[in-house]
């Protein structure tokens, strides 16, 4: 609820939208939904019936809109369709199909010269026939994931036609799946506000291991902001690649979370974007130097005629953050005290979004403890979350909710 928070703090009026998946899951602080114009609860994003009979009844009832946001991935498709029922500008419906189709993504940057990965559709039907198109198109290792998903949430890595064969029977009965050529390397995360082309804000963070091997979320789960002045040549190949990014899917304002590899020839490749805030802790990880990443990008949404001060230098030459999750599914019975976390003076910021009662589940989006942590050099850094990742535990026990 941060980006949220972010903009009732400026006095904006906000009309929430949330579908029956959010109602269940999020944690809606009363703090919060009291302060909103309207929380209006539908079936589903993906439902145009539902959306436009909605917009219809707001627009009768008088209310007027300036802007339609969306801050999670899944409702990226339903702000496009919104803000054209509207009559607003943006977001487009081409761009919402760019930001979250990943074919269409690479497809758009690719056009300007952008290096990123091969790919193709996986058919649908028959797992060994699309096992063979896959090694036929991309060859292996490989990497196949949603369309149109978010994290590494069913995504992995295959290595040949039989075992990609095997994976598709077991975990592609349902949606569109891509095949990707294997990118190796190191992979960041770069995230930015924008306002009329130009970045507010903008910094690289280092992932503490590739997403794709993040096969246990409560190991290494993180990444380290990597100061600019310290990586003066990574940040001008960053920043070179992000203006084609953005000029090929019509990025000028928001706030953007970006993937790319560097391989081990120090090439830099694309991997996607989100017009949204990042997960984890990318946006947290800014209030090191003062303030979340959201509040910026609230500021530009308001007042995007009045830049601020750059934000400052953080307490520590390196700034992150790291996500402790529980290690096995189930309900929260115990969780680490703020007396616990207290003991390690290097955390600098802590949000909680799962607590005793939650269930939880274990994948890259599951809940935790998240944590700005500071350090002196990388390895520092790497060395701090493995203690915290030690002391700081989740109790759980078995619940049929987590299995579903």
């Amino acid at each position: 609820m941060g980006a949220i928070e972010a903009l009732l703090s400026r006095g904006v009026d906000v009309v929430l939208l949330i579908d029956a998946w959010e109602a269940e899951h999020r944690h809606l602080d009363p703090g919060i939904t009291n302060r909103l114009e309207r929380l209006v609860r539908i079936d589903s994003f993906e439902a145009m019936d539902e959306l436009a009979l909605l917009v219809t009844g707001l627009q009768e009832e008088g209310l007027a809109f300036d802007r339609v946001v969306s801050v999670c991935e899944r409702g990226q498709f339903a702000a496009a369709y919104l803000a054209a029922l509207l009559g607003l500008g943006r977001p487009t419906i081409v761009q919402s199909v760019q930001v979250r189709d990943k074919r269409a993504m690479k497809t758009a940057v690719r056009r300007l010269g952008v290096p990123t990965a091969r790919f193709t559709t996986v058919p649908s039907g028959d797992p060994a026939a699309a096992a063979r198109h896959v090694e036929r198109e991309i060859g292996f290792p490989a990497v196949v994931k949603p369309v149109a998903g978010a994290g590494v949430v069913s995504t992995a890595r295959v290595g040949t036609a039989p075992e990609l064969e095997a994976w598709l029977a077991e975990n592609a009965a349902d949606g569109r799946f891509m095949a990707e050529q294997m990118i190796e390397g190191e992979e960041f995360h770069v995230d930015a506000v924008w306002v009329d082309g130009t970045a507010w804000e903008f910094a690289v963070s280092r992932y503490l291991r590739p997403r794709i091997e993040l096969d246990d979320p409560s190991h290494l789960n993180g990444a380290v902001q990597l100061p600019a002045g310290r990586e003066p040549e990574l940040y001008a190949a960053v920043e070179e690649l992000h203006a084609l990014v953005n000029e090929a899917l019509e990025i000028t304002d928001g706030i953007t979370h970006t993937e790319l590899f560097r391989s081990p020839d120090g090439s830099l490749w694309f991997s996607e974007i989100a017009t949204r805030p990042g997960g984890g802790g990318t946006t947290q990880a800014f209030r090191a130097r003062g303030a979340d990443l959201r509040e910026v990008w609230a500021e530009s949404l308001v007042a995007p005629d009045r830049r601020p001060e750059p934000l400052p230098a953080p307490p520590h030459p390196y700034v992150g953050w790291v996500m402790l999750t529980p290690r096995t599914p189930g309900r929260v019975t115990g969780e680490p005290s703020d007396a616990d976390i207290a003991a390690f003076p290097y955390v600098l910021d802590v949000d909680r979004t799962a607590r005793v009662g939650d269930v939880v589940w274990t994948n890259s989006l599951a809940p935790g403890l998240s944590l700005v942590i500071g350090a002196d050099s990388e390895e520092q850094f790497t060395e701090r979350a493995l203690a915290l990742e030690a002391a700081l535990v989740f109790e759980t026990r078995p619940a049929v909710e987590a299995a579903a």
